[in-house]
């Protein structure tokens, strides 16, 4: 079992519980730093975002607590006092653009991604992201790596919400701040590539091989 810890912090006139994973303190402690810069606004269902989802606070005693969303349960329903999935999470989305030197683009926790069938049982993955303006559509697609010749069949695609992607198959955090216009692939849960596609040009961002020599 993960081992937590919960840090206290002075705001104003406030007291601030955190609760999380030993291994994230410090980030931990710098998220504490956000809401203490905003101490005069702070209050029982103030909101800030964190990543692709909020960070709650909740009236604890006289104290006020941060919680998010349960990305371990039903993240659209349940909170938890733990960070530690939160910003397990944040951690995981943001290496991959900085690797890719790219500047990471907005994904929301509750939006829907189209999904190959039998998703849950692969190890390779090829994800790509294109522009939307759609309310809950990602603009992300997500299949297997076989090359074809013709388009998914309609009842082979799902609409899946992201916090329910991930919690099945966690790997695939690490692609989705990647802004649009890019493909990824992994193979065997690790980032394998990644490419720029602009029109008929593609432009390679990220080869694994080549930060291994």
């Amino acid at each position: 079992m993960t081992e937590t810890t919960t840090i206290t912090r002075k705001a104003g006139e406030h007291t601030l519980l955190a609760t999380v994973s030993t291994e994230f303190t410090d980030m931990a402690q710098s998220l504490l730093g956000v809401f203490e810069g905003q101490a005069a606004n702070l209050r029982d269902g103030y909101i800030l975002q964190f990543g692709w989802g909020p960070i709650f606070l909740e009236s604890e005693g006289e104290a006020l607590r941060l919680t998010t969303p349960d990305y371990a349960g039903d993240a659209e329903n349940d909170r938890t006092q733990d960070l530690t999935g939160a910003i397990r999470i944040q951690v995981s989305q943001m290496w991959l653009p900085s690797a890719s030197g790219v500047r990471p683009q907005e994904m929301h926790f509750h939006k829907e991604i189209l999904i190959q069938r039998g998703w849950e049982e692969m190890e390779d993955f090829e994800a790509s992201r294109q522009p939307s303006r759609h309310e809950i559509f990602s603009g992300w697609f997500i299949s297997d790596t076989s090359e074809r010749d013709e388009p998914y069949p309609h009842d082979d695609i799902l609409k899946v919400p992201a916090w329910q992607v991930v919690q099945r198959r966690p790997m695939l955090a690490q692609v989705l701040a990647m802004p649009d216009e890019t493909l990824t692939i992994l193979l065997d849960g690790e980032v394998d590539r990644v490419v720029l596609l602009r029109g008929d040009d593609s432009e390679w961002l990220y080869v694994k091989a080549d930060q291994e020599d």
